[in-house]
């Protein structure tokens, strides 16, 4: 893909995630969610193209995690718990799948693994049931950091 057009596609989810933040900051949830699915859908082709856009200096792995945050704020706003769970385990995913990539700034990696993990394990002591979804993380990050 061209410079030109991943740059055109970074700035359309900066445009997106800023209207959708406005929207969501007026209580306006499902018009938001459109435009972080939007977003997000954006950001996931900019990681197909990881060593463009670390050429452009995109932040492109940040990008991805800004837009799944965004959901699972807005997911959580509407009431829809199963979707903000799924959204938080798609970014523990994502961040291990990234974890060993040339590509990406294993600092901040690590830094948002930390985050992602306590906030799922935060979210599923909310939703008082924990222990079986705690083990399972345990898990799979043991499974991941241990490979």
């Amino acid at each position: 893909m061209s410079d030109i057009c991943l740059n055109h596609i970074e700035n359309y989810w900066k445009t997106k995630t800023r209207t959708s933040n406005k929207l969501f900051e007026e209580n306006q949830f499902k018009k938001a969610i459109i435009g972080y699915k939007n977003a997000l859908y954006r950001s996931e082709v900019l990681n197909n193209y990881p060593s463009n856009c670390k050429d452009l200096k995109i932040p492109f792995s940040q990008i991805y995690l800004i837009s799944c945050t965004n959901l699972i704020n807005t997911y959580e706003a509407l009431g829809n718990l199963l979707e903000a769970e799924n959204m938080l385990k798609r970014k523990i995913l994502f961040i291990l799948h990234f974890k060993n990539s040339k590509n990406t700034d294993k600092t901040i990696l690590q830094s948002e693994l930390r985050r992602a993990a306590l906030a799922y394990l935060n979210f599923t002591e909310q939703q008082g049931h924990s222990e079986d979804k705690q083990k399972h993380l345990y898990k799979t990050l043991k499974s991941h950091i241990t490979s």
